[in-house]
């Protein structure tokens, strides 16, 4: 019978040829590793949990641990980025899984589910965060709106227009390689974070972090252009949610596979983003 301990940094190697099996030639060894590094000054060292049996790791339930503010106030997340164990070990998997289950006081998500997964989680309380993606195409602009609005991407002078948690945001994840894009108003920014993932051979820009989305739609006319040429991106991807329901013209959605999912006392979905996640590491 397999037994369940904590994952440390150290940890990689070991657990590595589970993560071989998850996929995928997308995701390099290196990508993999990144999971195993604390990124953003975590509370804990903990990696998440495996399964071990006579000193091979049979299970592996990866997590992130992160800090972030919603509201006003700090909120405790934990994430989780994968969940494999061996065929033989399948009915011990649930036991990854308990250690998690008992923390108080975090919000828990899933952002990259399987239908197994998917389904397990549901079973637990979990409720759906996200179901549909919105693809934004890049569109010719008249050229008042090229003047009216400036759209600043990957350039050091971002940080002196951030507030203190914006400002905290970026700095979280600028060692990551991620795309900061500042979007100027007459009288107002928004910062987004974003990614430059590859999907069926077609590169996308995925959008994780908008700050303000008043001054995003506002400027979503030169912001879809100008970022689609500069990054060499088909489109802006965006979780559907993030716009509270404003319509982006010449847009169109897409249903995901399976829904991401969360768990939280505390939050609601639309106070839910994609960052401090495995989507930014491992760029999906």
């Amino acid at each position: 019978m397999a037994t369940v301990e904590k994952v440390s940094g150290k940890d990689f190697e070991l657990i590595y040829p589970l993560l071989e099996q998850l996929n995928s030639s997308r995701i390099k060894k290196n990508q993999w590793e990144k999971l195993f590094i604390s990124h953003w000054n975590s509370k804990t060292d903990n990696f998440g949990y495996f399964l071990t049996e006579k000193n091979n790791a049979v299970g592996f339930l990866g997590l992130m641990f992160s800090t972030f503010t919603v509201n006003d106030k700090e909120h405790n997340f934990c994430n989780f980025t994968s969940w494999v164990v061996k065929e033989e070990h399948r009915n011990e998997s649930i036991k990854l899984l308990l250690p998690v289950l008992k923390m108080k006081d975090y919000t828990l998500t899933s952002h990259t589910m399987s239908a197994d997964t998917y389904f397990i989680f549901k079973k637990l309380g979990f409720s759906d965060l996200e179901d549909t993606l919105v693809i934004i195409p890049p569109m010719p602009i008249l050229e008042r709106f090229s003047k009216k609005y400036q759209i600043i991407i990957n350039n050091q002078t971002i940080p002196s227009f951030l507030n203190e948690k914006d400002l905290k945001i970026y700095q979280d994840h600028s060692n990551l390689d991620v795309h900061f894009i500042l979007a100027q108003t007459k009288y107002d920014h928004c910062l987004i974070i974003a990614t430059r993932p590859i999907k069926k051979h077609i590169p996308f820009v995925h959008l994780h972090y908008i700050s303000n989305l008043n001054a995003f739609t506002e400027c979503i006319h030169k912001i879809r252009l100008r970022v689609c040429m500069q990054l060499k991106a088909s489109a802006l991807l965006v979780d559907k949610r993030y716009l509270n329901k404003i319509k982006i013209s010449r847009s169109w959605e897409y249903s995901l596979p399976h829904p991401r999912l969360y768990k939280s006392d505390h939050l609601i979905k639309n106070d839910i983003t994609t960052l401090y996640s495995e989507m930014l590491l491992l760029n999906l």
